[in-house]
């Protein structure tokens, strides 16, 4: 029988198993909150408890009770391997049905054109994307005091790892010779790809873990989401394909849960102390013209492998949505003006300040 929320007895309510596992036992030592320590260590980076394992960053945010966020998916190790477990088992159903059906033959970029660059250099070049997604978490995780924002950044690591994996395991399955044309290291070389990995690396310079978590799920992804869909989904659909359509569907979830994780995150910080609503909107106007040109660079592969809307619709529906959902914090889009331009972005973005 479940556990009910209230204890009558002691006239009390009971503590949850996410809060149990987030606020109570999950989250790091922190040598600031520890009075028996100099004044002068206690603000130095980079120290350790004596486990060796509780290391934190400060953020510019003010947090005064590092359990303001609550994640709203209210994840917890057990009910995330839980869940994770069933879509890996759909997942490998998926690439054994397809298999079984022969679909993979036809996901040859010779005989469909149309594929041609989603074949042979979007799939291969994406799983180092998703990779430099999991390091970024991985570091937010590994640096944030809060338990609850440990929790997230943990499992988005976990699931953008899977997603890498599985972007590999994709390639594998492609018709030998499917990828003749490809660039010989697509993340590296591949034009419309560069702007995406100018921004990963440019994150991956960044030390504000609160940053981080916002750059990537409030910012990047609303902007850059809905081209990858076109790319996975809407155009393979319309050259026939079932396969990378079905597969980027499951994986998708993943993706919307970081995304409205990253949504409650960036309500939740604002609601406790309204100062930090000028510190969101500041990372939203350092990091939203990075995140927008990795999502236009693929707008010419989007209209030339035809089949899904055309980008310009594409990103100005993901615009709208995406200010309407800042507007629901009192944040707004980075004025053209504070739009950080390629010259000076290696200072304005990506280094302590």
């Amino acid at each position: 029988m479940a556990k009910s929320s209230w204890s009558y007895l002691k006239g009390e309510r009971r503590i949850g198993e996410y809060e149990e596992l987030t606020l109570r036992s999950v989250g790091h030592w922190w040598i600031g909150d520890d009075p028996q320590w100099p004044e002068e260590v206690r603000e130095a980076f980079h120290v350790r408890s004596e486990t060796g394992i509780d290391i934190v960053e400060p953020t510019r945010l003010h947090l005064g009770d590092r359990g303001a966020f609550r994640d709203p998916f209210k994840l917890t190790y057990r009910s995330y391997n839980l869940q994770q477990d069933g879509e890996e088992k759909k997942l490998d159903g998926l690439i054994e049905g397809a298999k079984a059906a022969d679909a993979f033959a036809g996901l040859d970029g010779a005989r469909q054109p149309g594929l041609a660059a989603i074949l042979d250099s979007y799939i291969p070049g994406m799983r180092h994307a998703f990779w430099g997604f999991s390091l970024l978490q991985t570091y937010g995780a590994a640096y944030t005091p809060a338990g609850t924002a440990m929790n997230v950044l943990q499992f988005q690591a976990f699931d953008c790892m899977r997603h890498a994996q599985r972007f590999v395991e994709l390639a594998w399955e492609l018709p030998p010779g499917a990828a003749a044309g490809a660039e010989a290291e697509p993340w590296m070389t591949w034009a419309p790809l560069q702007p995406l990995r100018r921004f990963v690396e440019m994150s991956l310079c960044n030390f504000d873990w609160a940053e981080n978590l916002v750059l990537l799920n409030h910012v990047l992804l609303p902007l850059f989401q809905p081209a990858h869909h076109a790319l996975m989904v809407d155009i393979p659909r319309a050259h026939g394909d079932w396969v990378l359509p079905q597969y980027w569907l499951r994986l998708e979830e993943d993706m919307k849960r970081h995304m409205a994780q990253g949504r409650a995150f960036a309500a939740a910080v604002i609601k406790h102390d309204e100062r930090n609503r000028d510190i969101v909107q500041d990372w939203i106007d350092r990091w939203q013209a990075p995140a927008q040109e990795a999502a236009d660079a693929l707008g010419p592969v989007i209209d030339a492998a035809a089949g899904a809307p055309a980008y310009g619709a594409i990103r100005t529906e993901a615009r709208a949505a995406w200010e309407a959902q800042l507007a629901e914090c009192g944040l707004q889009p980075a004025a053209a003006a504070a739009a950080t331009t390629e010259g000076e972005r290696d200072v304005a973005v990506g280094v302590p300040g």
